[in-house]
């Protein structure tokens, strides 16, 4: 199990898993399997703003999703993208945003698995890193355990050996990713049975996962759990994952982990990035305890341009201080 690189993951998500949170939870935790926001291979084959090089700047495994829509993209970005450190390159089959359904990808693709086929092999002649697919149980109508299998089957054929599957169906109209990502019920066991009809797979749960406790519990019927928002609402909760999930013992305060996020910082600050970007995956450090409130108002400074980020060090040893008083 502990070889299994998936086996604990924050999820993909735009406008959150940016570069910087990556690198503010890559401090928290040596080990847990981190995911870029989904890049368009388009995006990765025009790069006018080099973007793309610098999306691989974090230690640890880190997998790249992608959104594409048609074989030959894909084949021109796995050219690229085959010379970065990504340990995993995994196609986005699960997105239900109009802007994703539009360009032809996401979980539209669920229902032309042949084409996601020919980008996977596509991806392969091209690329030696191993690619994943992360997908839904369904979408709109197409809500059957048959439907499921046969997308899966594709996959299958391919010789994926990794699926993550976000326990719920995309409803593509009349609802918005938020609501995708609440309303439609989540139904975990159909992803159960996908585990039990394609038992050589690995099988990645995802969906109403919101604790490291939930997440070690469904490691009983799959062979990885998925945490999404609730990673970055109260991203501290990393602080435990490489002890109860990797058997490895890392006693680090919040306060080091601020200072060495600030260190990090001024690299990209002197490379033109702004405090307000920089402070972002900042805000919920302190999720939950005391002086939380006092916290964000002082990154909302931050934010404004008012006080320089290296402020916040102190506040952090402040709050520190008194959670431990506190205990």
């Amino acid at each position: 199990m502990l070889n299994n690189i998936n086996l604990l993951s924050i999820a993909p998500m735009m406008d959150r898993t940016d570069l910087h949170f990556r690198n503010l939870l890559r401090l928290i935790s040596k080990n847990t399997l981190l995911y870029t926001e989904m890049i368009n291979t388009n995006a990765i084959i025009h790069d006018q703003n080099n973007r793309f090089n610098i999306e691989s700047d974090c230690k640890g495994p880190i997998a790249l999703q992608i959104g594409c829509s048609e074989p030959n993209s894909a084949a021109k970005a796995a050219k690229i993208f085959s010379k970065s450190n990504f340990q995993e390159i995994n196609i986005n089959c699960g997105c239900p945003s109009n802007k994703v359904v539009n360009g032809n990808f996401g979980a539209c693709l669920m229902k032309e698995p042949k084409k996601v086929g020919d980008m996977i092999e596509a991806i392969k002649e091209n690329c030696d890193i191993p690619v994943t697919i992360k997908t839904r149980i369904g979408l709109d109508n197409y809500d059957t355990d048959q439907f499921l299998e046969e997308f899966i089957s594709e996959l299958d054929n391919k010789n994926i050996a990794t699926v993550i599957i976000h326990a719920r169906i995309a409803i593509l109209k009349g609802l918005s990713p938020h609501e995708n990502r609440t309303i439609p019920p989540i139904n975990y066991e159909r992803v159960k049975f996908i585990k039990k009809s394609f038992n050589h797979m690995k099988v990645i749960v995802n969906g109403g996962i919101n604790t490291l406790n939930d997440a070690k519990y469904f490691l009983q019927d799959f062979d990885g759990s998925m945490i999404g928002r609730a990673a970055w609402d109260n991203p501290w909760m990393f602080s435990n994952a490489d002890n109860i999930f990797f058997n490895k013992s890392i006693n680090i305060s919040r306060y080091e982990i601020i200072n060495n996020y600030l260190e990090y910082a001024s690299k990209y600050i002197s490379l033109g990035h702004t405090q307000r970007r920089l402070i972002r995956p900042l805000f919920n450090m302190f999720y939950g305890v005391q002086g939380s409130k006092l916290w964000k108002q002082q990154l909302n400074d931050i934010a404004n341009n008012k006080i320089d980020i290296s402020s916040i060090s102190d506040l952090a040893y402040q709050i520190e201080d008194m959670i431990v008083d506190a205990a």
